[in-house]
């Protein structure tokens, strides 16, 4: 399974961005993913057609698990 984090943000032109960081650490809580938002925030490293990064509106754990049912054999 694969984990990460995701934060959705707000940006300046009204629209959202999503950010995903795998595999975060085990103890991750509010005030980390709340310091890392606002590094985020203030570095600015998107250069998105939204717009700059403003607030974090919601952040969460994702896990992912995969099943192959069709897999093509390798040639």
């Amino acid at each position: 399974m694969k984990e990460s984090c995701q934060m959705t943000f707000s940006t300046s032109l009204g629209g959202t961005r999503t950010v995903s960081v795998p595999d975060p650490h085990a103890g991750l809580n509010a005030a980390a993913v709340n310091e890392a938002a606002g590094m985020f925030i203030m570095a600015n490293p998107f250069n998105a057609e939204t717009g700059a990064l403003v607030e974090l509106l919601r952040a969460s754990r994702v896990t992912v698990s995969r099943q192959v049912i069709i897999a093509t054999p390798a040639a």
